[in-house]
């Protein structure tokens, strides 16, 4: 049976002590790698690595959605009974608009900070 020729055939090996290599795949970890491999090359190619914390983000999600919700219950509330609270409309409206610049200033501080080069795990 022939083996396939591998796209990378050169191989480096490294030594460190227990600590240094704990320390390692804590990086690895970090950097949401798999393999020390895929680490070690992004790392030694590119010189650091680049990670996002997008938690807040994904909890910004949940907000909307519930805000989601209840605009659905409202409309549908509307088309029920045929009657507006315009008090309610007024304050469902303000908190869309302070949503939406949340969310527009979030993403802008991301960008901002991945231009800038934050957000960045260590490469020392």
């Amino acid at each position: 049976m022939t083996q396939k020729k591998r796209k990378r055939y050169l191989e480096f090996k490294l030594r460190t002590t227990q600590e240094e290599a704990d320390l390692v795949r804590r990086r690895i970890t970090q950097a949401n790698k798999k393999t020390f491999q895929a680490y070690a090359l992004k790392m030694l190619l590119h010189g650091k690595i680049e990670t996002y914390d997008y938690s807040e983000l994904r909890q910004l999600r949940i907000e909307v959605n519930r805000i989601g919700q209840n605009v659905n219950q409202l409309v549908r509330y509307v088309n029920t009974f045929e009657e507006l609270d315009s008090e309610l409309l007024e304050a469902l409206q303000d908190d869309i608009k302070e949503v939406k610049k949340l969310v527009t200033n979030e993403f802008k501080r991301k960008e901002h900070a991945k231009q800038n080069g934050s957000h960045q795990s260590n490469s020392n």
